[in-house]
């Protein structure tokens, strides 16, 4: 099976029979199956982008019915032109290449000391030490 699997701060996995099935629903002429790599990728960002909040749980690893499994599996193909996303297509039948550790760039992690959750700003200011935790309304100061 094909999964696309988006890494964006999250990671999303759109399984190949969810993408087929978002394909019918557009009632396209070009079948299915003769989708290139890049054009299956442009799918599962379309589908992301077209989502509601709740619609992308079911996308989720460990949250509905994605497992980690589903992003295992042969890259067959993948998009890194971008800072702050990167997508590839999996092969889950055929054997795991070795992970290699993802960055996406620019982003910093501040986790709230009060709730522990935490969030993530793209360009934070360099010498920004006051927040207001999104999640639990406190504030705290920390260093970034």
């Amino acid at each position: 099976m094909k999964n696309v699997v988006i890494h964006k701060i999250v990671t999303f996995i759109f399984t190949e029979d969810q993408l087929k099935a978002y394909w019918n629903k557009q009632k396209s002429h070009i079948p299915f199956a003769s989708l290139t790599n890049e054009q299956y990728m442009e799918l599962a960002e379309d589908m992301l982008n077209h989502s509601s909040h709740s619609q992308l749980d079911q996308h989720l690893i460990d949250k509905g019915w994605r497992t980690k499994e589903e992003a295992s599996g042969l890259v067959l193909a993948e998009d890194e032109s971008r800072e702050d996303i990167h997508i590839e297509i999996v092969d889950t039948s055929l054997p795991t290449e070795p992970m290699k550790k993802l960055f996406i760039d620019r982003v910093t992690e501040i986790q709230c000391p009060h709730c522990s959750f935490s969030f993530y700003l793209r360009n934070a200011h360099p010498t920004r030490s006051d927040w207001t935790c999104p999640a639990c309304g406190n504030a705290f100061h920390t260093s970034v």
